[in-house]
């Protein structure tokens, strides 16, 4: 999850069956927030809250659920991965700099990638991707691209689009 303000940084664990959803928000440096919610089969439509967030998304044929979330007066955006033996996800955590700046999160499921930046004027977007090998390769929702290693826990590289570009990092400790 990213969003809110160019502060809030945190990793989503969802359990969705028919009829409900339940999990826990695990914001970066705070204690964990319970969400509890439902899940609509027919529509693939996941809702949860808690602590004072709302999380609404919608689960794709993959298993990827792109969705937003609000707190208070703010919102966000969410994505997470099914999360399988054969297919473990993992969350890393990071951040963005250069002619922008913000957070910048991206969940692995074997070679996709998907995930959420947030600028410090708080602007948000999704992020999309491929895994070759230890190449990391994202499209930027609203223009703009990004390449990159992994390389252990860490994920780094360089990100473009328009007349911006920059460096962005994240690794696995959220």
């Amino acid at each position: 999850m990213a969003g809110e303000s160019p502060n809030f940084s945190a990793s989503l664990d969802l359990t969705v069956a028919a009829g409900s959803t339940t999990g826990t928000i695990k914001p970066v440096g705070a204690a964990p927030i319970s969400v509890t919610g439902t899940y609509d089969a027919s529509t693939k439509a996941v809702a949860a809250s808690g602590g004072g967030y709302t999380i609404a998304g919608t689960i794709d044929n993959t298993g990827k659920l792109l969705g937003t979330y609000t707190h208070s007066s703010a919102e966000g955006r969410a994505v997470a991965y099914q999360h399988t033996t054969a297919s473990p996800v993992t969350v890393f955590c990071g951040s963005y700099t250069g002619d922008a700046d913000g957070i910048w999160n991206v969940v692995r499921r074997a070679t996709s990638l998907s995930g959420a930046y947030v600028n410090v004027d708080g602007s948000d977007g999704y992020l999309t991707g491929t895994v070759n090998g230890s190449s990391l390769s994202l499209t930027i929702e609203y223009g703009g691209t990004a390449v990159g290693t992994q390389s252990g826990t860490t994920m780094s590289g360089t990100w473009s689009g328009g007349s911006f570009a920059g460096t962005w990092t994240s690794d696995t400790s959220c």
